[in-house]
């Protein structure tokens, strides 16, 4: 085995594996929001991430340094990467069910090719990579089914907030991508911890730690959102787009969904048809479309 293909062949395992993570933090997102509000899981998830990340790289002997030449990048990252979309999630995910909140986020690879064409050089729009996110697209549809539509305006101003906090991740792999080639744990470590920052006055004001009942199941959630999805994954993430490009990684959009029907049906008792079936086939032929390499060959 070649190391381009060995390097290939994990990055369809990393990505398999976000999306798995990813999935099972809209359930924890729904835990978290029985009795924390928006702001306090988007602050909470950020804090414990950081502290998670902190912890990690103190452990393997890295540089903890907070304000560098990088401070700038950091802070926006962390309010694009964490601010905006870990407010947002749980805000629409109080009204939406969390299958709903996954199909949003799959529209997130189409941003991405767009903004991929216009902001890097070497993620080019082309013929074949639209084709694949259309493939990939309708096999997130045909997991989730037509109930993305939304009937009712706090449906759909809970659906518009998915949107947006999703498209925040987009943009903000795009910025990533100027800073990849540093530790993957102090990058994220430190874009946490300027994302727990923009985050702490609102905290303060609309925060209600004073009138929550305790429960072990929303701590326990907010706990794996901070340290799984958040710490691990994030750090994981920008591994994948160092590797990859941000347009293949965004692709995790199509695989989340998949699992997140899978996890109602093992959590929820939700029934796993034929349909399930189809759409795995059809992510998977539409993420491998786009990504064929094909090379031009001269016939003499």
């Amino acid at each position: 085995m070649t190391t381009k293909l060995r390097t290939e062949i994990n990055n369809y395992v990393l990505l398999i594996f976000l999306g798995a993570v990813w999935a099972a933090s809209f359930v924890a997102i729904k835990f978290s929001n029985e009795i924390f509000n928006p702001i306090e899981v988007g602050f909470y998830r950020t804090a414990i991430g950081a502290f998670f990340l902190f912890c990690a790289v103190k452990f393997r002997g890295g540089n903890i340094t907070l304000f560098s030449e990088n401070t700038r990048l950091y802070s926006l990252i962390g309010f694009l990467n964490a601010s905006i979309p870990f407010t947002l999630l749980p805000y629409g995910l109080i009204t939406l069910p969390s299958n709903i909140g996954v199909i949003i986020l799959s529209a997130n690879p189409f941003l991405a090719l767009v903004l991929a064409h216009f902001f890097t050089l070497d993620e080019k729009l082309s013929i074949r990579k639209v084709i694949g996110s259309v493939i990939g697209f309708s096999g997130v549809v045909f997991a989730v089914g037509m109930e993305i539509l939304v009937s009712d305006l706090n449906s759909l101003i809970s659906a518009l907030a998915i949107y947006i906090g999703a498209s925040s991740y987009v943009v903000s792999n795009l910025i990533i991508r100027r800073i990849s080639h540093l530790p993957s744990d102090m990058v994220t470590m430190n874009t946490l911890f300027w994302g727990s920052i923009w985050l702490l006055p609102l905290v303060i004001i609309y925060g209600n730690l004073q009138n929550i009942e305790f429960s072990s199941t929303p701590v326990l959630a907010i706990i794996y959102l901070g340290v799984i999805p958040t710490g691990l994954a994030f750090s994981l993430r920008q591994i994948l787009i160092r590797n990859a490009g941000s347009t293949f990684m965004m692709q995790v959009g199509y695989i989340i969904p998949i699992f997140g029907v899978f996890y109602g049906w093992l959590f929820l008792g939700e029934k796993i048809g034929y349909f399930l079936i189809i759409s795995v086939v059809l992510v998977l032929t539409g993420i491998g479309i786009s990504r064929i390499r094909v090379s031009a060959k001269t016939i003499n």
